[in-house]
């Protein structure tokens, strides 16, 4: 038996396939967004990391210098722009606190501030030296960056 008119067959329309085209180039769009948010945030947080261990490193060369009397090793840690004025004889007088310059196991920062212009970077640590004796000593610095190196423009202890 034939039935007539036969089935009217659905048409295929353009439109279904345009509309998984958009779905498909939305989604690609999107993964393509988070994958260059997440690189840029690592970057961003690698580079944070590199410029806080940098500062860290003057902080204990300076703590070594004191320990080891070294008064020159510690006057070349200093900023040679921004006003920096630091005598030997005070080197000399903060050095002669031997409670002070002890051997440096470790530092933990509390807080850092880093600015950063077309003439360089300065940056605001603070945080607590942790002596191998197992004392503690807090302390604050700001640094002033010289070409790729951070430099001391002034050192407190608490």
């Amino acid at each position: 038996m034939t039935l007539y008119p036969p089935p009217a067959q659905p048409q295929s329309s353009g439109t279904l396939r345009w509309v998984l085209i958009g779905i498909g180039a939305g989604l690609l769009s999107l993964v393509l967004c988070c994958a260059l948010f997440a690189f840029g945030g690592w970057q961003l947080f690698s580079g944070l990391v590199d410029e806080t261990s940098a500062m860290q490193q003057v902080v204990r060369d300076f703590m070594d210098a004191g320990r080891r009397q070294d008064v020159a090793a510690a006057e070349a840690l200093f900023a040679d722009a921004g006003g920096v004025s630091v005598s030997r004889d005070d080197l000399e007088r903060l050095f002669s606190n031997r409670q002070l310059f002890r051997e440096v196991e470790g530092m933990s920062l509390r807080s850092f501030n880093i600015r950063t212009d077309t003439e360089g970077g300065t940056a605001e640590i603070a945080g607590t030296l942790n002596y191998t004796d197992g004392g503690t000593q807090p302390f604050s610095a700001r640094l002033l960056k010289e070409g790729d190196q951070w430099r001391l423009v002034r050192i407190d202890f608490r």
